[in-house]
């Protein structure tokens, strides 16, 4: 049975690639590179949609876009709740029972969400180098990452950036949530910042909730660039691959564009 199973995901996997191909020159993003990322709430409300296969699917979804777009044919797997973890690569070699495999079975569901430590781990994963204090290995870096430094100021050195990543790829960042987050002042001030280094962020409501604080993000004033987009929807499984594509691609064109002007992305 599980053999079946495999199979038939590996088939649906097909499908999924060709139609990420479809949206991605739709788009006129043909042959554009990235680096991709998951970032994926734990948070303990986010329970029913482990269990009902509503996650699975989106990292299926999601590594099927993101294949098309890094060279390695992989993605990299982020949680957030209370704390912060990076889980690893994801590739097409594992992507079956994922998320039972390597999130369900590894990792609690947390009794809180948290934004802003996932998003420094991710670009402190990205751009080691761009941020004050990297070049010594401690000092204000150290404090920003390292144990009880999340509170730390987030500060971005645009010229350690541009010398060591002004020809790098961009980075498409894709965060899936249940429910707003408790460290909304920090968030800010990481997404702002964070403005200055070549990460999208794609946040992705799913649920009931209003998410005033995502739309928030989306709109945000004072950032240096406009890096980030948001939807939502009240179940995820009910919108066509056509459509989560469509709107997940909805302004990645033009942030390259944005981006590439500024100097940020090669």
């Amino acid at each position: 049975m599980s053999i079946d199973l495999k199979k038939k995901a590996e088939e649906n996997f097909i499908s999924l690639k060709k139609k990420a191909d479809e949206a991605i020159s739709k788009v006129g993003l043909n042959g554009q590179t990235a680096r991709v990322a998951l970032a994926i709430d734990i948070s303990g409300s986010m329970s029913t949609l482990y269990q009902n296969g509503v996650v699975q699917r989106a990292v299926e979804r999601l590594l099927a876009l993101g294949v098309k777009f890094d060279d390695n044919g992989s993605i990299d797997i982020f949680l957030f709740g209370k704390n912060d973890y990076e889980v690893g690569e994801l590739s097409e070699r594992d992507f079956f029972n994922y998320v039972n495999n390597h999130i369900v079975r590894k990792y609690q569901l947390e009794g809180f969400t948290n934004y802003a430590g996932v998003m420094k781990r991710i670009a402190k994963k990205y751009y080691p180098q761009a941020f004050e204090g990297s070049s010594t290995g401690g000092g204000f870096f150290g404090k920003l990452f390292g144990g009880g430094g999340g509170s730390q100021k987030f500060s971005i050195d645009q010229n350690a950036y541009k010398a060591t990543y002004q020809d790098s790829e961009p980075v498409y960042v894709y965060f899936l949530t249940d429910g707003d987050n408790g460290d909304k002042d920090e968030t800010e001030l990481v997404i702002r910042e964070a403005s200055k280094l070549g990460i999208f962020w794609q946040f992705v409501g799913i649920g009931n909730e209003k998410f005033q604080f995502l739309n928030k993000l989306d709109n945000l004033q004072g950032r240096f660039i406009d890096n980030a987009n948001f939807f939502s929807c009240t179940d995820l499984n009910r919108i066509s691959d056509e459509e989560l594509f469509k709107r997940s691609l909805a302004e990645f064109p033009s942030y390259l564009t944005d981006a590439r002007s500024k100097g940020l992305i090669k």
